[in-house]
């Protein structure tokens, strides 16, 4: 196995050992230590400059507004790089929907005031849906930028789309939407996901060379 793939199936099962760890973790009656002193710190030391970029986010991955968005996403894939790539956009965006159906833990969103309350059903903070849409979806159109576009565009578009996961995950709890062990769990658990998908979307064109009806269907 080349070093890279190694280092990639490495990372997607310790990230997926540390996902289930964090998640037996969160399962008690209280913040984590740390957690409510580190949230306190990201919203006092937030620049007020990002709350128009905050309050977009919000707006654009509700649960109501992230489909839409979704969808755009891959009708743009599909458009710029055709059906594949859309299709393999379509397949990581469909397993955010996951995240929607329960709660995997029952445990509460923080107040403004960084109380722990009660939990709500279908309201729950663990793991971010935030946090793993825009690792899921934004960490798959990075890496298809980076091999659909050459040279320096590939790569700065790559950049800036986790950037912007780097900061969607950051503003969550500075806004004091979640706990940051919901936002870490969320990312934990979308990553090897993420690889998985970045491992198969090379492979699968050569897997599909005897089936020519699939293959055209998917453009290849």
């Amino acid at each position: 196995m080349p070093g890279r793939a190694r280092l990639g199936w490495t990372v997607a099962v310790a990230s997926a050992c540390l996902g289930v760890a964090l998640t037996l973790a969160v399962r008690g009656a209280q913040a984590l230590p740390g957690e409510v002193g580190l949230s306190r710190w990201a919203h006092a030391n937030t620049p007020g400059a990002l709350d128009p970029v905050a309050g977009l986010l919000d707006a654009l991955l509700t649960d109501l507004a992230a489909p839409a968005v979704f969808v755009v996403l891959v009708a743009l894939a599909w458009r710029a790089w055709g059906r594949y790539p859309a299709a393999v956009l379509g397949v990581a965006g469909a397993a955010t929907g996951l995240t929607r159906i329960a709660d995997l833990v029952e445990r509460p969103r923080p107040t403004p005031s960084l109380r722990w309350s009660d939990y709500s059903f279908g309201a729950g903070g663990y793991p971010s849906g935030h946090a793993l849409f825009v690792v899921l979806v934004f960490g798959t159109l990075a890496f298809l930028a980076r091999r659909r576009i050459p040279g320096p565009a590939g790569r700065r578009l790559a950049v800036a789309l986790w950037g912007l996961v780097a900061l969607a995950c950051w503003l969550r709890v500075s806004r004091l939407e979640h706990w940051p062990a919901d936002v870490v769990g969320g990312v934990l658990l979308a990553l090897p996901a993420l690889l998985a998908v970045s491992w198969l979307e090379p492979r699968i064109p050569g897997w599909l060379a005897n089936h020519p009806l699939l293959a055209r269907f998917l453009g290849l």
